[in-house]
């Protein structure tokens, strides 16, 4: 058949032309991931990449960014600073958009030279360390560094206990977080009238001695022992010291009050005191669907890892919509300042951090509520 209309051969050179080059593949937009998913504090980071990864799954559902699928490259530190370190060389060398992590302090500090040196943002999702505070580099957190949950333990255990003596089991691997942790909790204490009688510092190691280590807390006699250190280590020590005391007081940290804790320590948690950054009761529809949207996902509720990481990367992706031609992340951050988490507002300073309230909880037949 020969075709004479112009227009007709014109149409149909546009079909071939079309039919024989394909349009580029849209370049998609690279986040990288580094959580402990193996270590220590493998149920921290698992959660906190399971509340990443939802984020950008919905994302994704809407289009992803200005059109570009966003793409997570997740590396797992081991709770290791020098795997971790690996892992942010491979991420740099990918050239990703951002990386979210780590969960603890001590893979922070580790971290974050490297990405400063590199010009690339890390958001951190769970370190709680004040020694991060504070400084221009590439760093950015969405959780307060004051210690608020430090503050509150001691003035219920004083206030609401009527305890004025305790015992301290500090663990030195992350020190970068419990060492000041537990120098914020003795002044804290201590501006109350209370003292803290003994501090037993240990490192984790497989030939830790838990019996031993309870009972140089236990030995001075404080109705209380506050163990500061993650879930893994707080559930050990609390069985131990209720094997020898059951009457015991225990509290941790908010870095320990973990799904994982609970599940670990079972009744020698019994009315153990903690904190956490999150509201587990809230009824808000968004915090609610959010909620059944996570446990529909990943078969589990909701916890302090997710919900941060949640928070995390939806800033992350906000500010990577928002930003201008030729601004930096980090600039864009600054320029907008405010963004809206799941429950509370997230503002940042000058040096990427955050300020937000804490939520005192007490364990109670297996879950952690209001006391």
């Amino acid at each position: 058949m020969r075709i004479k209309h112009p227009l007709a051969c014109l149409v149909l050179t546009g079909l071939l032309a079309a039919c024989g080059e394909p349009s580029a593949p849209v370049e998609p937009l690279r986040l990288g991931v580094i959580v402990d998913s193996s270590g220590t504090s493998a149920s921290l980071g698992i959660s906190g990449r399971n509340g990443v990864q939802l984020a950008i799954e919905q994302h994704n559902a809407r289009g992803g960014i200005q059109g570009r699928p966003i793409e997570m490259l997740a590396h797992d530190d081991g709770s290791d600073p020098q795997r971790a370190r690996q892992a942010a060389k491979l991420l740099i060398d990918s050239q990703v958009d951002a990386v979210l992590g780590p969960m603890t302090s001590v893979i922070a500090e580790a971290l974050a030279e490297p990405f400063t040196e590199a010009n690339i943002l890390l958001m951190g999702i769970t370190p709680l360390s004040p020694l991060l505070a504070g400084k221009d580099d590439m760093f950015f957190r969405t959780l307060s560094h004051q210690n608020l949950d430090a503050r509150d333990i001691a003035t219920h255990l004083h206030k609401r206990l009527g305890i004025n003596r305790v015992s301290l089991l500090v663990e030195q691997s992350n020190a970068i977080f419990t060492a000041p942790w537990a120098a914020s909790f003795t002044q804290y204490f201590a501006g109350l009238g209370g003292h803290v009688v003994e501090q037993v510092d240990f490192r984790r190691s497989p030939e830790v001695q838990y019996a031993e280590l309870s009972h140089a807390a236990l030995k001075p006699g404080a109705p209380a022992v506050i163990i500061v250190s993650s879930a893994l280590d707080t559930a050990m020590l609390a069985s131990h010291l209720r094997q020898q005391q059951p009457d015991l007081v225990l509290a941790t940290p908010a870095w320990a009050a973990a799904d994982a804790l609970l599940e670990m320590g079972g009744q020698s948690v019994e009315g153990l005191v903690t904190s956490q950054v999150f509201n587990l009761n809230d009824e808000r529809p968004v915090f609610n669907t959010f909620r059944s949207q996570y446990q529909a996902r990943f078969s589990q509720d909701v916890d302090t890892a997710a919900v941060t990481g949640y928070n995390a990367t939806q800033v992350l992706l906000q500010a990577i919509n928002a930003r201008r031609p030729d601004e930096h992340l980090k600039q864009t951050l600054l320029r907008i300042r405010r963004f809206e988490g799941l429950q509370q507002p997230i503002v940042f300073d000058d040096f990427g951090d955050n300020n937000n309230r804490n939520y005192l909880r007490v364990v109670r037949h297996g879950r952690f509520i209001e006391p």
